[in-house]
């Protein structure tokens, strides 16, 4: 797999959407191809963390008074051929940090913890537990000579988050969009259990709303990355905690994957026709976050005279923190 020099790109993306489960292209949206325009196909990249889950797709406004630039990766693979364990989670994000964007909003088919969350509803939850078995690699900064403690209280962006329902509330285009809220996220691939689906609305009592099996470690990779992440919940379902109901099942999720789509669609469209206010209105609060979370005696040196890292590692290193 040949790598493109990421660095070669010669404009600012702005923002970068991920597409989760049932949002693999932009592209087939007439209403998006009417203020978006197909700049680059960038081909699945070769990171020094491996390849990226896709091609990677470069569009430019063309409704806005300058163009304003903005990527789409799809997570789990053009065809969905990665699992929620298996998605390359730490090539995705570098490459988004490499080519230099700031924000990433990620969408994900959660299944509801509330009844008021109804499948089609959309959630923005503001806080995670963490319910993966340690399977994926889960940080940039666990190797031996490079060690960092990111803050992680707030894990998704408070900004970038009041920019999507600002814009909703006055433009509304989800009817349903429920903010904050703990989104669990488990190991899949199986579904949960009763059991599990009753204990986890016990663990987050009021505020658990929704659960998925992508959110970390990609949450905790961007904002290692010092990247405004905010994930974008579409319920397909309300997992297994109503007793009365059959546990979920894939039929059950596909159902109502067309219908989140087509208003993926729509809330990316209103984010497209509000873009020029995201750099003001998010700005980048996490600059030097990561930096000042390492911990080594000699921080001035983090690669030049660090005896413990190989070349590869410092390869590694490069790729995401150049500027150190």
């Amino acid at each position: 797999m040949a790598s493109h020099n990421l660095d070669q790109i010669k404009y600012d993306i702005s923002l970068t959407i991920i597409g989760g489960t049932g949002l693999y292209h932009i592209s087939d949206s007439p209403a998006l191809n009417s203020v978006l325009s197909l700049v680059e196909v960038i081909p699945i990249v070769e990171t020094p963390f491996g390849e990226t889950s896709s091609p990677i797709y470069i569009y430019k406004t063309t409704k806005t008074s300058n163009p304003v630039y903005i990527a789409f990766l799809a997570r789990h693979g053009l065809d969905h051929q990665y699992s929620p364990t298996s998605v390359p989670y730490q090539a995705n994000i570098s490459a988004i940090k490499r080519m230099k964007c700031n924000n990433i909003i990620a969408f994900s088919s959660v299944g509801s913890l509330k009844s008021d969350c109804k499948p089609t509803d959309f959630i923005l939850p503001d806080q995670i537990i963490d319910l993966t078995k340690g399977l994926r690699p889960h940080s940039f900064l666990n190797e031996l000579g490079l060690v960092g403690h990111i803050s992680f209280g707030d894990p998704f962006s408070h900004p970038l988050r009041e920019y999507l329902h600002s814009h909703n509330s006055s433009d509304p285009v989800i009817e349903s969009l429920h903010v904050g809220g703990i989104l669990f996220c488990m190991e899949g691939p199986q579904f949960s259990t009763r059991a599990e689906s009753l204990m986890y609305i016990k663990m987050g009592g009021e505020d658990a709303k929704c659960i998925n099996m992508s959110c970390v470690p990609e949450s905790k990779l961007a904002k290692e990355l010092e990247i405004n992440y905010q994930m974008v919940c579409m319920v397909t379902d309300y997992d297994s905690w109503r007793l009365t109901d059959k546990p979920v099942d894939i039929q059950e999720v596909v159902k109502n994957l067309k219908q989140n789509s087509i208003k993926a669609k729509q809330m990316i469209f209103n984010i497209v026709q509000n873009i020029e206010t995201l750099s003001a209105s998010v700005g980048t609060p996490l600059k030097n976050n990561t930096f000042n979370s390492i911990s080594i005696k000699n921080i001035d040196s983090v690669k030049t005279n660090n005896k413990y890292l190989n070349d590869e590692q410092k390869l590694k290193l490069d790729f995401i923190f150049p500027e150190w």
